[in-house]
């Protein structure tokens, strides 16, 4: 008998299995690496937006610590420390705060009124934060944050909880100037992850110290 009659290849099926079988992996593998980039790049947006509102937070709390009464009364009316702005009809609350800031100055060497507030009117789809100084115009604002952070919404509370605030706060009622803010933020372009709500409050750095 020849030896070549035991020596045949592999038959129709057996290549089929083969084949499902490294499919099966190639795909099982392509699977998991699109998976492992995904998570990465929710790690470094999600990495990025927590940059970004550490960053205001800190800016933002150490300019409210800092305010000054209104003597004058040129910037916020007078007497007052605190003033909250932009009136939000849908929130039911304010979306801006003014105050006078004693540790930065205009060119003539005065106090600068200054004023955060979250922009909703210039683009409805991507509110910004933005910073105003010595200026009614809001042509003059400044931004402080970008398109990667999604700003919900924003609001300023004074000496109050989370239902509500007055539009002035002072030192004549004796009560501890305080400043509440409250950010509702989520990460652009992904819808499934959840808002999240992130709450600050700040105290006037002059402690019960009445200002007449």
């Amino acid at each position: 008998m020849p030896d070549n009659i035991f020596k045949r290849g592999f038959t129709i099926i057996e290549v089929i299995v083969v084949m499902a079988v490294f499919l099966f992996i190639v795909g099982a593998g392509i699977g998991i690496f699109i998976s492992i980039v995904q998570n990465q790049k929710r790690v470094l947006a999600e990495q990025q937006l927590l940059n970004q509102v550490s960053y205001i937070e800190e800016y933002m709390s150490k300019a409210l610590r800092m305010a000054k009464t209104d003597q004058a009364g040129d910037c916020i009316g007078e007497k007052n420390i605190y003033k909250l702005t932009r009136y939000d009809t849908g929130l039911g609350s304010y979306r801006g705060i003014e105050f006078i800031n004693p540790s930065d100055f205009d060119s003539e060497g005065n106090p600068i009124c200054q004023q955060f507030f979250l922009d909703n009117i210039t683009d409805p789809d991507h509110p910004v934060l933005k910073e105003l100084i010595n200026s009614d115009n809001d042509n003059d604002a400044v931004a402080l944050t970008s398109d990667n952070l999604k700003i919900n919404s924003m609001k300023f509370l004074i000496n109050k909880d989370i239902s509500g605030g007055d539009p002035v706060s002072s030192t004549s009622d004796g009560i501890q100037p305080r400043v509440t803010i409250l950010l509702n933020i989520q990460i652009p372009g992904d819808s499934s992850q959840p808002n999240r709500v992130i709450q600050t409050t700040v105290s006037r750095r002059n402690l019960n110290v009445y200002q007449p």
